[in-house]
């Protein structure tokens, strides 16, 4: 009787022992999920706030994205990460002087672009420098052999000039008449050295309607055997070399001057794209395009995280997050 009512209380003993302990595994079990879930969200914080920054939590069927769908990953919060203090003092640097930024974070490129800059401003100077000096020389050229009061004569019907007299309506007709270097305004194309010197000196030897002007100006209406020519009639007259060999001195002189000046800006775009390239490097190398090592972009000791997510092919967001 013993042995009957002890077993039943025995196995009621461990029915209740097992029931607890598995009660208790289910509970830890589910803490455990409790906890996980916890942590993950807590993990997942950050990049919860970028998603709600850029508007990316929401779906959205664009071709070719899957933002907000199944198996969408935010970007890792690295791809994010800036450079702290420093950063905004060595992108002036290499804004100032290419390279500059670079050599101040330890990298020993920055010395040779740094003397390639300097270079460039060097041939800057110099390349302008001759083209100013060459200007100077042509102006001078000019003055010594060409005048508006020739150009006159060649459009003033009454003129005596043998070389020039009746030039300028036979070959442009459209023209009034000229008499006097105040009605130089008939010409279309005609500015006086007071109103705008540098287009002054380029029409004399630009525009064929100011080749009579030139004091070796010989007349292209009439035929010269010696240069096995005769006239046409037309302005390509006007633009036989032999008719006015001074203005092709100028001309020549001109683009001289001129090329100087184009090289000139093309060290300075050496200098300007020198500048662009080293400013982005460094942005580069801080980690503020996704390279070089994490670290936070700080703004007045708070951290600023800039926020660049692709949306679908052809969208994109930019957002950035301050942290206080």
């Amino acid at each position: 009787m013993f042995l009957h009512n002890q077993w039943p209380t025995a196995g009621m003993v461990l029915l209740l022992v097992m029931t607890v302990f598995f009660g208790l595994a289910s509970a830890e079990a589910d803490m455990l999920a409790l906890g996980q879930t916890r942590a993950a969200w807590l993990l997942q914080h950050d990049s919860l706030e970028t998603m709600a920054l850029t508007g990316l939590s929401f779906d959205q069927s664009e071709f070719g994205s899957d933002v907000g769908g199944a198996g969408y990953e935010l970007d890792s919060e690295e791809e994010y990460s800036g450079k702290g203090a420093g950063a905004g003092l060595t992108m002036l640097a290499s804004l100032v002087l290419p390279g500059s930024g670079e050599a101040i974070m330890g990298y020993k490129r920055g010395y040779v672009m740094m003397a390639v800059d300097i270079f460039a401003w060097t041939q800057v100077s110099k390349y302008h420098n001759d083209g100013e000096d060459l200007r100077t020389e042509y102006y001078a050229y000019a003055d010594e052999h060409y005048t508006d009061e020739r150009l006159v004569e060649a459009y003033n019907p009454a003129s005596t000039d043998l070389e020039r007299a009746g030039e300028g309506a036979l070959y442009f007709p459209n023209i009034d008449p000229v008499t006097d270097v105040s009605e130089l305004g008939n010409l279309p194309l005609y500015v006086s050295k007071e109103d705008d010197l540098r287009e002054y000196y380029e029409n004399l030897g630009k525009w064929d309607q100011f080749i009579f002007g030139w004091d070796d100006y010989t007349r292209a209406s009439i035929a010269h055997p010696e240069y096995d020519y005769e006239p046409t009639n037309t302005i390509s007259d006007l633009r036989q070399p032999w008719v006015s060999e001074n203005r092709e001195t100028y001309r020549a002189m001109r683009l001289e001057s001129n090329d100087a000046f184009k090289t000139r800006d093309r060290w300075l775009y050496v200098n300007i794209g020198m500048r662009v390239f080293s400013v982005l490097q460094v942005a580069y190398l801080q980690g503020l395009l996704g390279g070089g090592p994490e670290n936070n972009l700080e703004v007045s000791g708070h951290s600023v995280e800039i926020i660049a997510q692709p949306y679908g092919f052809t969208r994109g967001v930019m957002a950035a997050k301050v942290s206080f």
